[in-house]
């Protein structure tokens, strides 16, 4: 990993000596109108210092903060040795955007590299160097070098406002445990709902590329969720969708031409999950329009073992009696999924990763539904592991 970030530093140092000099006010695309506007609300930062002043100042809320081009290297510290708050993460207050050149997500670069563990440690657990999550967050035109140490490059981890609707685009993200991390997380997050849409970035790094759950007791959370065009490569998986530790919670997920290559599985979709605690009731839905799980030949995750194309699961436990009427379906609209590595594409109704194995729950369904091309996909599915006696737990496929 550490030669891989060597290597990608190296890259966006050439694409900024090339590409940087004539670029003075960078404006994105899709804001330009309202930004020229007399009395816009907008920030133009040109360093670091500039760029922690407008992201923390309390005054800057509902504003743009539009970034110039170069390299914005995240520090514990200021340059007099005093502290920065939050660990040196920057985290967007209320209604606020973080914006760089526009069709040259190599413009700008945050750097978190450097930043030490204890900058990504919260109340929770763990967090990332960018965090979204109050009333309307927008990340556009990007790079992140990220953090071992940090659970994603972007979270959306940010409490204050019950609804968040966030949008990042054109952001590259690498080097963090995930790329982008959608998440309802713990009791603070109960009820709490995320709409969110995630276009044409590129994520690589080490465990998933893209995460979308309700978790840790995160109980009648909502996430709906809109993917495009974006890749996710180099991970154990590309993308996990799933419910956990959770009653009665919701993820919605729609992918247009999004790609999963190279990563040990390509996708995990679950309706709920149980390591200790139980999940109760959730839903889950994925639907897939002409994106493509192919290629994933990628590491695997030694603590899990899963590999191939596609995973989806309607309740997966840790022990007994920990999943409970969770479902899920999963719809596939010419979508791909071949060249991987063990299965392709298998479905549990619902399965226990206890040792030795034990059944999980009761009543736990899954549907996989195929259409267009999608059709020819042969789909490997169990109701349930270990076998339920009453034929509770179950998955259906259609063709």
């Amino acid at each position: 990993m550490k030669n891989s970030l060597f290597i990608f530093a190296l890259f966006i140092a050439a694409i900024l000596f090339y590409s940087c000099e004539k670029i003075e006010t960078p404006v994105d695309t899709v804001e330009e109108e309202t930004l020229q506007k007399p009395g816009a609300n907008k920030i133009v930062v040109y360093d670091v210092e500039q760029l922690y002043e407008a992201v923390n100042n309390p005054d800057n809320i509902g504003k743009k903060i539009l970034l110039n081009c170069g390299t914005y290297i995240l520090s514990v510290n200021d340059s007099s040795g005093t502290p920065r708050p939050n660990g040196g993460r920057l985290e967007l207050q209320e209604d606020v955007s973080l914006l760089g050149v526009t069709n040259n997500r190599s413009a700008v670069v945050i750097d978190a590299s450097g930043l030490p563990n204890s900058s990504f440690v919260v109340a929770f657990g763990r967090t990332g160097p960018i965090r979204i999550g109050r009333g309307y967050n927008t990340i556009k035109w990007l790079t992140i070098m990220g953090n071992e140490f940090a659970a994603g490059g972007i979270e959306t981890d940010l409490t204050g406002t019950p609804t968040t609707e966030i949008k990042v685009a054109h952001v590259v993200s690498g080097g963090s445990l995930r790329g982008i991390d959608v998440r309802n997380i713990g009791a603070t997050m109960v009820g709490r709902r995320i709409d969110a849409e995630i276009v044409d970035n590129e994520c690589f790094g080490i465990v998933e590329g893209l995460r979308i759950l309700n978790t840790n007791g995160a109980n009648q959370a909502q996430i709906y969720a809109e993917l495009r065009n974006n890749r996710a490569h180099d991970f154990y998986f590309g993308i996990i969708v799933n419910n956990n530790r959770c009653t009665s919670s919701i993820v919605e997920v729609t992918s247009h031409g999004d790609r999963f290559e190279g990563n040990g599985l390509g996708g995990l979709i679950m309706g709920g999950t149980a390591a200790t605690g139980t999940s109760v009731s959730n839903s889950t839905t994925f639907e897939a329009h002409g994106s493509k799980f192919i290629n994933n030949n990628g590491p695997i995750d030694p603590n899990f073992n899963d590999a191939g194309g596609l995973l989806v699961i309607g309740a997966d436990a840790f022990g007994p009696d920990m999943t409970f009427n969770n479902n899920l379906v999963v719809k596939l609209w010419n979508t791909k999924v071949y060249g991987n590595q063990n299965i392709n594409f298998q479905a549990f109704g619902s399965r226990s990763l206890a040792d030795p194995p034990v059944l999980g729950g009761t009543d736990n369904h899954a549907v996989v539904e195929l259409h267009g091309v999608s059709k020819s996909i042969d789909v490997v599915a169990i109701d349930s592991s270990p076998e339920d006696p009453n034929h509770t737990n179950t998955v259906t496929v259609v063709r």
